[in-house]
Parts: C-alpha cells; structure tokens; sequence
C-alpha cells in the first residue's frame, strides 16, 4: 500500500515537469528566454556655468565714527590713491568739542598777547619813567641849591619874601614831582615783574590749549574716511544725511590696482565634486569672438572660482561670461 503511494507521487511529479517544459518550448520557440539590456545613461563630461567677472582682492573701507554722511568725495568706478578722502562723516558731539577746544586755544592765544603788549608797554613806562626821573632830578638839585641860598638870603635880610616864597614854591613843585616820577617808574617796574611772572604759565596754558586742539581735529579727523590703497571704488554705500556707524564695515569697496579679475559662477553641489582646482577653464563672452583661458582656483559656498590666465582686452568687473569646465 504504501509503495502504491510513493508511485502515484512519482507520476505527479514527472507529469508536472513535462508541463512545465511544454509551456516554456510553447513560449519561445528557441528554446530560451530573452533578456533585453537596459538603455545607456549619457555621462556628462562638460558643463557649460553662467559667470560674472568680479575683482578677486576686494578691500572694504568701513565707517570710523558715527554719524551722519555729509560729503561723498569719490564715485562708484573712480580710480583713487592711497590716503585719498572717499568721504566725510559729520558727528555732532566731536564738531562742538573741536569748536570749544578752537576757542578756548584762541582765548589762550589773545591773552598771551596781551600780556606781551602790556609788558613792552610797562618797559617803555619805566624807561620813560627814569628818563623823566632822571631830568627832574637834576632839575630838582639846581632848584634846591637855589631855594637853600635864597631861605639864606632871607634870613639875613638881603633878599626880598617873594624871590623867597617863589624859590620855595619851584623846589616844593619839583621835589613833589620828582617823588611822583619815582612811584610811577616803580608801579612801572612792578608791572613789568608781574607780566613777567604770568608769561610762563600763559606760554604753558597756549600749549595746552594747542595741544588739546590738535587731539579735537584729530578726532574730528576720524570723520574723514580715507583710501587704503590705490584702487578702483567698485561699491559705495549709502547717501548724503544718512546715519552710518562703525558696523557698517563696507562704506566702499575698493578694487585693487591694478585689479586682478576672476570669474565666480555658481554650480551645482554633485557636480562640484568633480571639479578640481587647477583645472583649465574656457571662458567666453558673447561679444567676443575668441575664447579667454582660466584655471579653477577654489570651490566654497556653492560657487566655483576661476583666475583669468589670458583676460580679454575689453574684460572689465560686471562683465557676465560662460565657462566651460571638463569633469573629471
């Protein structure tokens, strides 16, 4: 019974293959099955990237000071010299501490002056002074002679009261002016030692008053924003009256001279990676029958930079161009 069954299993199992092998033959007369190959996929090996002719050394003049923007000095696409002012910016609290440090240095200055005015003066006093002393003195010595000997005279009785009294009178008149002479010479020379005496402190306060000027205009003189280097203003920001402050770090921006030019287009991220720098780039633009050569200098933030190896003659900044880089 059981050989019955092993036997009947068989018989199912060889019918079952023989229907299998006569589906296959019914499906393909050959006797075998087709495998049909997938289409090629085309590999890119060059692209051809949108760029801008840009300047690859760039310096950013910021803002010194805060304040206003009084003056533009120098315009986009102006060739301008190292030290050269690009602008001037107005800060009201440095403008009235240069005016007062200004006046102060001029009040300084006028009385220094007047010092030196007043002590020449009291010197030409005292000499004046003792001149005059000296004249009535010696005026002075004569008319005492003459009173002596008349008050002589009058006590003996040979000269009259009059001839007396006007002796008396000259000598008196003399003398008062005399002593009056003295105390002027002295008020004079003291003067002249207390002018004297205000010179050095006044002569010291002017340079003070001199030097605090200077550090004012110094100061102010940070409002003026002044060129780095010989170059090309290529970016200006802002307008007259406008509020700036130091954040603002790119009042201008200066192209270097001469300039040297690069070529920055952006590319796609899996294709950068099969870029490299140093590889040669075709550069063109439309207006120009012959193609210009570059290499790749670097790859950052989505944009591949390229050094002009043999620049057109008419290539300048802002120029847009194509590029074409092969991939590796």
């Amino acid at each position: 019974m059981k050989r019955s069954w092993l036997l009947a299993g068989a018989v199912v199992v060889v019918l079952a293959a023989a229907a299998a092998a006569f589906f296959l033959r019914s499906r393909s007369p050959a006797g075998h099955a087709k495998v049909l190959p997938l289409p090629a996929i085309p590999v890119t090996t060059e692209i051809t990237l949108a760029g801008t002719i840009q300047p690859a050394q760039v310096v950013n003049v910021p803002v010194p000071v805060d304040g206003t923007i009084e003056q533009f000095m120098a315009a986009t696409g102006q060739h301008v010299s190292e030290g050269e002012i690009l602008a001037r910016i107005k800060n009201p609290r440095l403008a009235s501490a240069q005016q007062t440090a200004q006046l102060d240095a001029e009040q300084a200055l006028n009385h220094l002056r007047q010092l030196e005015s007043g002590l020449i003066a009291a010197r030409l006093e005292v000499s004046r002074s003792e001149a005059d002393a000296m004249r009535i003195q010696l005026e002075l010595d004569k008319t005492e002679k003459a009173f002596e000997r008349q008050q002589l005279m009058f006590r003996e009785g040979v000269t009259p009261r009059l001839a007396y009294e006007k002796a008396e009178r000259e000598y008196n008149s003399l003398k008062a002016e005399a002593l009056n002479l003295s105390e002027t010479a002295k008020q004079a020379g003291e003067r002249v030692n207390s002018i004297t005496a205000e010179l050095d402190p006044a002569r010291k306060e002017l340079a003070q008053k001199t030097s605090d000027f200077e550090d004012a205009q110094a100061t102010t003189g940070v409002g003026e924003v002044n060129s780095p280097a010989d170059g090309v203003v290529i970016a200006r920001r802002g307008k007259m009256g406008e509020r700036v402050t130091p954040a603002m770090s790119d009042l201008f921006q200066i192209a270097g001279d001469p300039p040297v030019l690069e070529v920055v287009a952006r590319i796609d991220p899996e294709l950068a990676a099969r870029v490299h720098p140093g590889q040669p780039v075709v550069i063109q633009i439309a207006s120009v029958p012959n193609p210009a050569t570059g290499t790749v200098r670097e790859l950052k933030s989505g944009q591949v930079f390229v050094e002009l190896t043999d620049p057109f003659p008419v290539v300048r900044v802002g120029i847009a161009v194509q590029i074409k880089i092969k991939l590796t």
